[in-house]
């Protein structure tokens, strides 16, 4: 995985404070994953420009079971211990109940509950995320997702472009299990399915116009021919460009590219 903070946090500079907020990062994206069985995998951070601020931007791939894989691109609001702590939650959450054979909807209907019984429990701040999940099944030809206000998904096949948009609400907002639903998409050889935080769709050019998540897809189609892990880089370096150098919040972004040969 790519990872890119300010240079105020470089290893040079660093103090106490950012070489163990820097340990946090780097723990909560764990050791680099690039390839699983048929999936080329690429991961990408940046962090804000300026003081170094962790703002729980959590991007997350675990293969489990029989050949399953999720996928989760985590946005947790507010910035520092506590939202290092409520990305920590959600991450290693989800791996739970997805090791359990939940689908993507029942997971995330369980984190959700998780976060705002947990909120109440611990007398904490309000806990609310933007959530892209995922769960590519088996035999690899379908993948089931939620969109828990996440406004940046595609999946891109045959260069053709698929907005996988919002089937609910932001996590920690309603208690209602019924506000989040599943949908399920068709994979085929040479796919790309490609989310970002929304640090990237909110950089700002110098006139203050937002880059949007429409430009995702465009990065993407532009770099098909690199691997997974190049395209996510791709990916951070537009908003960072896009900003002039000048982020105001972390980009986190996940792009994974289905196989190209048959399935066996």
């Amino acid at each position: 995985m790519s990872l890119v903070l300010p240079e105020s946090a470089a290893p040079a500079t660093e103090n106490g404070l950012q070489i163990a907020m820097r340990g946090i990062v780097e723990s909560l994206y764990g050791p680099p994953v690039r390839r699983l069985p048929g999936l080329d995998i690429g991961r990408a951070y940046r962090g804000a420009e300026g003081e170094f601020r962790y703002g729980g931007d959590v991007v997350d791939v675990f293969h489990y079971g029989a050949g399953y894989t999720s996928l989760a691109v985590v946005d947790i609001t507010g910035h520092g211990m506590p939202a290092a702590r409520n990305a920590g939650l959600a991450k290693h959450a989800l791996r739970a109940y997805a090791s359990n054979y939940l689908d993507a909807a029942e997971c995330v209907r369980a984190l959700n509950r998780l976060c705002i019984e947990n909120s109440a429990f611990e007398g904490d701040v309000e806990f609310f995320a933007t959530l892209f999940f995922a769960i590519v099944q088996p035999d690899r030809c379908t993948m089931e997702y939620v969109s828990a206000g996440h406004d940046a998904a595609y999946l891109i096949r045959s260069g053709e472009t698929q907005v996988l948009g919002a089937t609910g609400p932001i996590i920690g907002l309603m208690d209602n299990d019924d506000a989040f639903e599943r949908r399920l998409v068709q994979l085929s050889p040479g796919s790309i399915i490609a989310a970002v935080t929304d640090g990237f769709s909110e950089a700002r050019d110098t006139n203050r116009v937002f880059l949007g998540p429409e430009a995702l897809a465009d990065v993407v189609l532009r770099n098909a021919s690199r691997d997974a892990e190049e395209q996510a880089e791709a990916v951070t370096q537009c908003a960072y460009d896009y900003a002039g150098g000048m982020l105001h919040d972390d980009v986190a972004a996940l792009v994974v590219k289905v196989a190209p040969q048959r399935w066996t």
